[in-house]
């Protein structure tokens, strides 16, 4: 999986590394990252909330959804 997407004022994006392991890195409007880290769909709710602290949790919900194919 490798996607990049705007959503509100955020940009996202998730992808695969050469190990089959998911990274997620989001920038805010301005160009800044905000997030870069390896999640699962089993992520901890403790990364989760880290990533909803940094971004929002629209976005979130989004990866989520987006993670087990779901939208």
């Amino acid at each position: 999986m490798n996607i990049m997407y705007k959503m509100d004022d955020y940009f996202i994006r998730i992808r695969e590394d050469s190990s089959g392991r998911l990274k997620l890195t989001v920038w805010n409007q301005y160009g800044d990252k905000v997030v870069s880290d390896y999640i699962s769909a089993a992520s901890s709710d403790y990364v989760w909330t880290s990533i909803a602290r940094s971004s929002s949790e629209s976005v979130v919900e989004n990866v989520k959804c987006r993670l087990m194919r779901t939208c």
